[in-house]
């Protein structure tokens, strides 16, 4: 069985989630016997080959443009593989390219692409078109929490058959190394922690707020990429200081793996997504979690970790840290990391994965 990852931006990991998710699945699929090749962006690794996987080197860049990046992707994954995983319902519009192969179409939606407030009210129309696609065309959709598949089962009559529950995986982490927080100019357990896109849906702006005016002498780190728009232009200026870092975006596993695991807590203000990895590699990591209130978050966490919807929310909760005991700091430490072991390890992942792909294989040959 052949198989195309299309839609992210490549691997080995350079920008987000998705690529992160591709990083890790499709060694593991390759280490099992699978014949997977992953959409890259052009000139993006000096390589055809990454850790056993193929790499397709788009003509494109997906910043640059991509939808065109989503054409080449669905084209290429469709005249030359038996299984393609589209990641992004905005590559659906596309799929008209399968009426005549009939390939097996897997699309994992990225939880509620149209509710992101960076897009434009025509984008939002293109991505709620887009979706309304995927469901129609694909032959599987993969969501990535229940919360989406309640959303999906909700909003489309006779969706339910086609929706496999898989979510995302991390690594328990206890990784420390005294030369990375040096290098940021930071102490052990002495700073708070943000690895995140600068995008409005993921509350920069109301967690900045909060933290310029809570109750501690603790640095706030961001580690995410400075974008040349305005949106990342005006929370830079307003709110860069002492207190506030803005470090940029890091893709050195070993370096995250170090910010997580030393920082005092993990803040988290995605809104609109599913399982997002960036949460989990927290909650690998032994983070207290304060995240933004909603049933994403809730559900990753089952409820018990710390939660805002305000800015002044926010501000109560870093104050409620600063002053927990040792006691106290590590129950919702451990609460956070038992979750990694019990369900959200990429072991989890793959065996569903495996079972999707044999799934399809029997139904194939009969």
């Amino acid at each position: 069985m052949k198989i195309g990852l299309v839609g992210t931006r490549g691997i080995p990991a350079k920008y987000g989630g998705f690529e992160t998710f591709a990083e890790e699945i499709s060694p593991l699929l390759a280490v099992n016997g699978f014949d997977i090749t992953v959409q890259c962006d052009k000139d993006s690794y000096p390589l055809n080959e990454y850790k056993g996987v193929k790499l397709y080197f788009s003509p494109v860049s997906k910043s640059e443009s991509p939808l065109k990046y989503f054409y080449e992707g669905i084209k290429w994954g469709i005249r030359n593989n038996d299984v393609i995983i589209v990641v992004s319902t905005a590559a659906s519009l596309f799929y008209f390219f399968n009426f005549f192969r009939r390939r097996i179409i897997l699309t994992n939606p990225d939880g509620l692409e149209h509710r992101r407030k960076k897009w434009s009210v025509a984008k939002k129309g293109y991505l709620r078109l887009s979706e309304m696609f995927a469901v129609r065309f694909s032959d599987y959709l993969i969501v990535d929490s229940d919360s989406i598949r309640r959303y999906f089962i909700s909003t489309y009559k006779g969706v339910e058959r086609k929706i496999r529950l898989i979510e995302y995986g991390a690594y328990q982490n206890r990784y420390s190394d005294i030369d990375v927080l040096n290098k940021y100019g930071i102490g052990q357990n002495s700073y708070f922690l943000i690895v995140s896109r600068l995008e409005p849906e993921n509350n920069l702006e109301m967690i900045l707020d909060a933290y310029s005016h809570a109750a501690t002498i603790c640095p706030l780190v961001i580690a995410g990429n400075i974008l040349n728009n305005s949106h990342v232009k005006s929370l830079v200026t307003r709110y860069s200081s002492e207190r506030i870092k803005f470090i940029g975006g890091i893709y050195d596993r070993k370096e995250l793996n170090a910010l997580r695991f030393s920082c005092k807590a993990y803040i988290h203000g995605h809104s609109v997504g599913g399982t997002n990895p960036s949460l989990l590699e927290a909650m690998g990591s032994h983070n207290i979690i304060l995240a933004h209130d909603n049933e994403f978050n809730r559900e990753v966490t089952l409820g018990n970790q710390l939660y805002f919807s305000t800015s002044e929310q926010c501000r109560n909760r870093i104050n409620e840290i600063e002053i927990m005991t040792t006691k106290e700091r590590e129950r919702f430490k451990e609460l956070s990391y038992s979750m990694i072991a019990a369900k959200y390890n990429w072991d989890n992942i793959l065996k569903k994965y495996i079972d999707l792909l044999k799934e399809i294989s029997v139904n194939a040959s009969e």
